[in-house]
């Protein structure tokens, strides 16, 4: 009984035109008929908002308020009706009459439109999905080149919607598609203006629901953020766009491509910290690929060198430990270390650091399938520490600080020729500095 007064109460105020947001937010409504519910979907509000560049607390509680006044007074103007159809019409109707405005190739963000009432194909068509299914209806989006548009299923029809137009609603012809090449990038382009209809090839394209469609707006904001130079910024919208896509999916090769770009961008410009961050994010991206093993290991290298340089010897052999431990192939591992261990080696033996400069020698002695080279580098260590014990007034039959330099100085007395350059220079040449 409690429950029938609830109903007839909030139905009242409906018909009466009075619906506080406050109450849309915390009801859903449906007529006894199953004429339609009104239940905002406030998770994928926010996520779009996070999508679109809002991520002040403030600022999306406020734009939370702005939609669900938006749909307060779609539901005064439209009220109850059978008819899903007639509902969905009134809709896209409504839409333009109250919030798009002006349409803007960049505006595909939804504070954009509850802003300033500016869209995009992108941005009108994941707020009218969000409202129609607030409604009730059932959404998909749908992506041709350069253009994304709404798909809706109504009494088992599917309804194609240019969101964009106010006449888009049910769009039935189907006429080519235009052959000159479009300028604009992502999916900002108006389809109608250009000649584009959005029921093109309609019984061909499959729809995404409308959480995979948020994955468009973070494409749209990497691409812009590569054209401003952000290449980290770039790369990590990307690794937002793949994460909706359903698990297995085989991710596009235009996002290898751009990630590929945000990498060489940063690489080229000696941002090595920033290429390594780069290359996680396409190994978490494409976890098999080849590519993106290898942008990882060039940064990597480049990340330990650097470190060396500056005698951060223990943040080196840090990096080297955490690239092998992402990598997670054994052979990419070897190449690793093949190439750092030496680097580190040196630095060590620089600074005069014995227990680490041994410890990359026997690592590099595991990792080289060489013998011959990597017997080299041991024993040009234990020579150097010997030296360095020499130098220091200590007897020439001092006891070795370690079992590898033990098994190396035992080996160079032997035969101090044996695997050792003539010069005081460190070798094998190409891989050790000084």
């Amino acid at each position: 009984m409690r429950t029938d007064f609830r109903f007839l109460a909030i139905l009242l105020l409906a018909l009466s035109g009075f619906w506080p947001s406050g109450l849309l937010a915390a009801e859903s409504t449906k007529d006894s008929a199953g004429l339609g519910v009104v239940k905002p979907d406030l998770t994928l509000f926010r996520e779009t908002l996070r999508a679109s560049g809002v991520t002040d607390p403030s600022r999306r509680l406020g734009y939370e308020a702005s939609f669900l006044d938006l749909l307060s007074d779609l539901q005064r103007e439209i009220g109850f009706t059978r008819s899903a159809y007639r509902r969905a019409r009134k809709l896209h109707l409504a839409l333009h009459q109250k919030v798009l405005r002006r349409y803007l190739s960049t505006a595909d963000g939804l504070d954009s439109v509850l802003d300033r009432g500016e869209f995009n194909c992108l941005s009108a068509s994941l707020l009218y999905g969000m409202v129609a299914r607030s409604f009730g209806l059932e959404v998909q989006v749908v992506e041709i080149p350069r253009h994304v548009y709404v798909r809706l299923f109504v009494d088992q029809r599917r309804i194609e919607v240019e969101s964009t137009s106010r006449t888009g609603f049910d769009l039935r012809p189907k006429p080519d598609l235009v052959s000159e090449s479009l300028s604009d990038p992502g999916y900002g382009s108006n389809a109608a203006a250009l000649g584009v209809p959005a029921a093109v090839a309609a019984t061909l394209l499959e729809g995404v629901d409308l959480e995979r469609a948020v994955g468009f707006l973070w494409h749209n904001r990497g691409r812009r953020a590569l054209e401003e130079g952000e290449a980290v910024r770039a790369a990590r919208s990307f690794l937002e766009e793949s994460r909706l896509e359903p698990p297995g999916a085989s991710h596009s090769e235009t996002l290898g491509m751009f990630l590929a770009r945000a990498f060489r961008m940063a690489y080229e410009a000696s941002n090595f910290e920033d290429a390594y961050l780069i290359a996680e994010i396409g190994i978490q991206i494409f976890p098999g690929q080849t590519t993106a093993r290898d942008r990882l290991l060039a940064a990597s290298l480049k990340r330990i060198e650097a470190s060396c340089e500056l005698g951060r010897l223990a943040r080196a052999e840090e990096i080297l430990n955490l690239t092998a431990s992402a990598v997670g192939n054994a052979v990419d591992v070897r190449r690793l270390e093949r190439g750092a261990c030496p680097v580190i080696a040196a630095a060590a033996v620089r600074a005069e650091d014995w227990d680490r400069a041994s410890r990359m020698a026997r690592r590099f002695a595991i990792a080289e399938p060489d013998r011959v080279e990597s017997n080299r580098l041991s024993r040009w260590v234990a020579r150097r520490e010997h030296e360095a014990l020499a130098s220091e007034g200590k007897n020439a039959c001092v006891q070795p600080s370690s079992p590898f330099l033990e098994e190396g100085l035992s080996a160079f007395l032997a035969d101090p020729r044996a695997g050792v350059p003539p010069d005081p220079s460190p070798a094998p040449a190409e891989r050790v500095r000084e």
